[in-house]
């Protein structure tokens, strides 16, 4: 379209709409008629032809109000604009003020550095293997080293006893794999993971030959193998039991050598029952006099690997005993009670005795009635 028809026209609607604001200007509000003389209202938005259509705008259609209103507004505006405008707000040109952000970062700041030093002082245990961690993988608490755990076939994962207690027949919350299968199903899992050289499954598997479960027939000669080849991939467990059965001689040809090397292992693994099994041997190695009181054996000869024996036991009994082992707790007492591969001390002899007798040891309690 031609711009000098679309300016017209807008031209014309501008004079249209001023031509008809005029005639309402000219006419009642009420009843639209045209007077000589019109009535305007205070708040000057309406107007009236006579008192009775101001009356009827006023009473019946409630613009009394309004209009009051209206003026009141007018009023306070105009006050407004009377008044003097307050001063502009001195610009202050300069460093801004300190805030309180520089506190709460020196605090957080502060807050880090006392956890790291926290932990650099009690350093996280390396984990035994890749699925067996320092903590329960679903509670997050630390190993109890006197509970017994339980193994998950399907992902092949150490949990504390309480969690699978609490799981129940719900799925696996580690690989969402359900629990409601029997004990061929059991197998088969275990089985599968063998096939893929899994240590804790070949010691698992190995268990149940031992033991006679999960239906399969008692073999040694097959845990043997088992036990063996888990030892091989690094499973401490394994090496536990393998080294327990070369030590008592039990169901395989008695070498004490061979024991020892396999806990000394584990042991060096962090495994505190390992460690313990260790101390033991190496104590009755260096003392073979052990059950004796010690005033019968004070005058017992002690070659220097016996010396050497005791002290090394000592240190394996104390490694043990820090992660809250109890049977350790109670020799390591008894090393401190006796003077066995560290110096006399009654006191700290006490003192592990009292933590073991805490948590039931029998052997503790009565020593601890003897030292009262």
């Amino acid at each position: 379209m031609d711009p000098e028809l679309i300016k017209k026209k807008l031209e014309y609607e501008e004079r249209k709409a001023r031509a008809k604001a005029l005639a309402l200007r000219l006419t009642c509000t009420i009843c639209g008629a045209r007077p000589r003389i019109l009535l305007n209202c205070p708040c000057g938005t309406t107007q009236y032809c006579s008192v009775e259509c101001q009356r009827i705008d006023w009473r019946d259609r409630g613009h009394r109000k309004e209009c009051k209103k209206i003026r009141n507004e007018r009023a306070a505006e105009a006050a407004r604009a009377e008044t003097p405008a307050p001063p502009p707000e001195e610009v202050f040109y300069g460093p801004a003020p300190r805030s309180h952000a520089d506190e709460v970062r020196a605090r957080i700041a502060a807050e880090h550095e006392a956890a790291r030093a926290l932990r650099e002082a009690n350093p996280e245990p390396e984990p035994t293997s890749a699925r067996f961690g320092p903590r329960c993988p679903i509670c997050l608490d630390e190993w109890d080293v006197n509970a017994m755990d339980s193994f998950l076939p399907c992902c092949c994962r150490t949990v504390c006893q309480s969690c699978v207690n609490k799981l129940g027949g719900m799925a696996c919350p580690l690989c969402r794999t359900p629990r409601n299968g029997g004990i061929p199903e059991f197998l088969a899992l275990i089985r599968g993971h063998v096939d893929n050289d899994v240590p804790e499954a070949i010691n698992f598997l190995a268990e149940s030959y031992r033991d006679g479960d999960l239906g399969l027939a008692k073999s040694m000669k097959k845990a043997a193998k088992l036990f063996k080849r888990a030892v091989e991939l690094g499973s401490v467990n394994a090496m536990v039991s393998l080294g327990y059965r070369y030590f008592t001689g039990k169901d395989f040809k008695l070498d004490e050598k061979k024991a020892l090397k396999l806990w000394r292992m584990a042991a060096d693994r962090g495994l505190a029952r390992a460690q313990c099994n260790l101390a033991v041997a190496l104590y009755e190695r260096g003392k073979p006099e052990w059950y004796m009181t010690r005033e019968a054996s004070e005058d017992y000869p002690r070659d220097e690997r016996a010396c050497q024996d005791l002290k090394e036991a000592f240190r394996y009994f104390q490694l043990a005993a820090e992660q809250g082992f109890t049977e350790a707790e109670y020799r390591l007492g008894m090393c401190f009670g006796q003077g066995d591969g560290v110096e006399h001390d009654i006191d700290e002899a006490i003192r592990w005795y009292t933590r073991a007798a805490a948590k039931g040891d029998e052997w503790a309690i009565e020593m601890l009635k003897s030292c009262a």
